[in-house]
């Protein structure tokens, strides 16, 4: 039987959960299943799912660390460090150990679902999180990115206009009035945004933008005061 989203999320949440990580469940996620937290320095890591369209029960994951919550984003200067594959933080001992029936010899690591596998894929992400956090130069990389900061700026004006309730009398020509997960005031101020900073302004970008701006201010309310320190682990 096909493996489906949901089944992965539903087996995966708790421990994800207990690593401080939350699930974002907002339509334009970008992936079989998303789930991040938020870093200090104002980084988002998050952790996507992908789910094999040529194997009916094999999934992977793959880390994405930002300062906004496009998972898999990678185009301009967006370092290409930020979005790996979990697989690629493992040793061939432990991908052995991890994946009993593979020899380790690669990289590209998928799991077929099952119980141990569940396990064996929590286990992976314990091991590699601090690898792929500890890449040299990642973060360095991340502050000077001009793309990361554009995208970050406009999420955090939509933000900043959607707690100080100051939206603007304009005509919303491409927005949907469609009910989604996300309240519509998000996507109203993504194009009000978009306008104003005379960015592309379509269903894409502004779905893009108003579910990122969303992302980011629900994890930033709901860890406050459990900031995840990128050495030290949660506080």
């Amino acid at each position: 039987m096909k493996l489906s989203k949901a089944k992965l999320i539903k087996e995966t949440k708790d421990e994800l959960n207990k690593l401080g990580y939350q699930e974002m469940k907002d339509k334009f996620i970008g992936a079989d299943g998303l789930f991040a937290k938020l870093l200090e320095n104002d980084l988002f890591l998050t952790l996507g799912f992908t789910i094999s369209n040529l194997y009916e029960a094999r999934f992977t994951a793959s880390f994405y660390l930002s300062k906004t919550t496009i998972w898999a984003a990678l185009w301009g200067d967006i370092p290409r460090d930020c979005y790996k594959r979990i697989g690629h933080f493992l040793t061939r001992d432990e991908r052995k150990m991890l994946l009993k029936n593979e020899d380790g010899n690669t990289s590209d690591v998928w799991w077929n679902y099952n119980d141990d596998s569940i396990e064996s894929f929590i286990t992976a992400i314990k091991i590699t999180e601090q690898r792929f956090l500890s890449q040299p130069g990642i973060l360095d990389k991340i502050e000077s990115s001009s793309i990361v900061y554009k995208l970050q700026s406009l999420s955090k004006e939509v933000i900043r206009k959607y707690l100080n309730i100051q939206s603007e009398n304009l005509v919303y020509d491409f927005t949907s009035r469609k009910k989604v997960d996300i309240d519509v005031e998000w996507f109203e101020l993504a194009e009000e945004v978009l306008i104003e900073r005379n960015e592309i302004v379509n269903p894409y970008t502004i779905n893009r933008l108003a579910a990122d701006a969303w992302r980011q201010n629900y994890l930033r309310n709901l860890q406050s005061t459990n900031t995840i320190h990128l050495e030290n682990g949660p506080k």
